[in-house]
């Protein structure tokens, strides 16, 4: 079992190349961005003044955690596979369409544009759109906890692998 010596030991592993860094970056800005935007019409946005981005404290931090959590993922799963490290990725695929699903369905026109798509009338948008979203929009913040979670899971699961694999130096 992996210790928080070890993982950070890992991180720091992937890390240190500066060309993965400046990946962990860029996509942690994109991200950032993406997640900005969908969380903007989140509920949990609805109260308490927007600092940035049209955001409010939590939206924002939130979009800061979960972009830097799945950019961090990524790239270690990424310099993983380049190791030959076999690792899990339903785990890592799980937590990122569990971290983009709630805060894309929620409040946001995705799923009334993907009805209009297939033509659906504006009646059964309306009708179709509200009964989808509304459980999202109910446990929102289940499913962001959950998705951090699995996140982290992530990451924990893969520095595991890049410590033994990688002889990491205690």
């Amino acid at each position: 079992m992996a210790n928080g010596n070890e993982i950070l030991r890992a991180i720091r592993l992937v890390l240190d190349s500066k060309m993965r860094f400046i990946a962990f970056l860029a996509i942690a800005v994109l991200l950032f961005f993406g997640y900005s935007y969908l969380l903007s019409s989140s509920s949990l946005n609805l109260s308490y003044p927007k600092v940035a981005l049209g955001l409010n404290i939590y939206s924002l931090a939130i979009s800061i955690v979960i972009s830097a959590f799945l950019s961090l993922s990524l790239v270690m799963n990424a310099f993983a596979f380049a190791n030959g490290t076999r690792v899990g990725g339903k785990v890592g695929l799980g937590a990122a369409v569990a971290s983009i699903v709630p805060s894309s369905l929620c409040c946001t026109s995705v799923i009334p544009a993907i009805l209009a798509a297939f033509g659906a009338s504006t009646s059964t948008i309306i009708r179709v759109a509200g009964a989808l979203q509304g459980p999202f929009a109910t446990y929102e913040t289940l499913f962001i906890a959950a998705s951090i979670g699995l996140l982290l899971l992530s990451i924990f699961l893969v520095s595991r692998r890049i410590f033994k694999c990688c002889q990491v130096k205690r």
